[in-house]
């Protein structure tokens, strides 16, 4: 591990700084300079990597379609990363807490912390310690800048500072870009209404996702006060439960003035984020789609939630692969049907007191619906059955 920066001589930690601004002052001139966002986005990659000495490096795009953060850019990684490998957006995921909390995080040891997973593409790189940090366009965090390091690092305050500022800087530009990108889409659907209802999208998402992102940095500061046990294994299912709302808010669209959610993009966008918990583990969906108030889509996403979560706890031992499915559909004159099937051994009956299972209960009340479970020749399968309310 290198030196506490209290040890390391003053004459270097001004070197260090004098090429941290050069660097900065260098980005800057080429992000004026630069009208292609993809060309931008690799050379913060770059900088990232001159500036903190590091070979690996890397942008994620979040994708709320589907429910993850995409690498579209990086330096030092192997062919098929970039542009075809992304991660998980949930806390345990090292870009997605930033992503969810808008908050840098540190990682000194990865494969042996216990907040974070440790995915396949790191492992494979042999990546040990990490920083990420949010990348705003808008007042929106469009994504995440991450540096990775194959040898026990410590970040230190002054690398922090340094790639905030460079995706800050990074943010500012694109925000030219996409904005140009945004107007000429505008200017050809020639739409005031289209228009007036992005405006109410935006202010809407704004709102609600700050408010999130806020409940979200101060639960994951409190749990990382906690020691490992039981207080803080349920502090990490309210922060799991807490990110799944904010997935819907990702889907938030106005109709008529109204908070409304394509449900199957929102289920499809949280299952795909679930998937990335266990890789072996294939969370596929079957959706109809259908247009709910935010008020009932987000009970129907924590009832997913919930389902598939424990399914991916239980009903595959480890080292077992297996497929979890997500089934919507609105048969016609019927009830609407949601259903979590897997073939795994089974999760055998619901544990005496577990808040999972009185959570379901409410939120299945609270749509005014009733859950059946499922007839199936292998594994689990739970049906929730409800009037739609469109």
């Amino acid at each position: 591990m290198p030196a506490d920066a209290a040890d390391i001589p003053m004459e270097e930690q001004l070197a260090r700084l004098r090429r941290y601004g050069e660097i900065l002052n260098d980005f800057a001139r080429m992000a004026a300079e630069t009208s292609d966002a993809a060309r931008l986005i690799q050379l913060a990659c770059v900088q990232a990597s001159r500036g903190i000495g590091i070979q690996h490096t890397k942008a994620l795009q979040h994708r709320p379609d589907h429910g993850d953060l995409l690498i579209v850019a990086g330096v030092g990684w192997n062919p098929g990363v970039v542009g075809h490998v992304s991660l998980g957006t949930d806390l345990a995921s090292l870009p997605g807490q930033a992503l969810r909390t808008r908050l840098p995080n540190v990682v000194d040891d990865l494969p042996n912390d216990r907040e974070f997973r440790y995915p396949p593409v790191l492992r494979e790189h042999g990546i040990v310690s990490a920083l990420n940090v949010p990348v705003a366009v808008d007042g929106d965090v469009w994504g995440v800048l991450e540096v990775d390091s194959d040898a026990p690092r410590g970040f230190g305050p002054d690398d922090v500072s340094f790639l905030l500022a460079l995706a800050n800087t990074l943010g500012l530009a694109l925000r030219g870009r996409l904005g140009a990108q945004e107007a000429v889409d505008a200017a050809a659907d020639a739409a005031r209404q289209l228009a007036q209802e992005r405006l109410l999208r935006g202010e809407l998402q704004h709102r609600s996702k700050n408010d999130l992102q806020l409940i979200l940095s101060l639960l994951v500061l409190q749990r990382r006060r906690l020691p490992e046990g039981e207080a803080r294994r349920i502090m990490g299912e309210a922060l799991d439960r807490v990110a799944a709302i904010g997935v819907a808010h990702d889907h938030l669209s106005p109709i008529g003035g109204a908070a409304q959610v394509d449900l199957a993009e929102y289920l499809h966008a949280l299952c795909g984020n679930l998937s990335q918990r266990r890789t072996e583990v294939a969370v596929e969906t079957a959706l109809e789609p259908v247009m709910m108030p935010h008020a009932r889509a987000v009970p129907l996403g924590l009832i997913v939630n919930e389902l598939v979560t424990n399914a991916l706890k239980h009903a595959f031992p480890e080292g077992q692969g297996g497929t979890i499915r997500v089934e919507f559909a609105i048969p016609p004159g019927g009830e609407a049907r949601l259903c979590v099937r897997d073939d795994g051994v089974g999760m055998g009956p619901a544990r005496p007191g577990s808040s999972g299972t009185e959570l379901v209960r409410r939120l299945v009340d609270q749509v005014g619906g009733k859950m059946a479970r499922a007839e199936q020749a292998r594994g689990t399968g739970f049906c929730v059955f409800f009037p739609l309310v469109t």
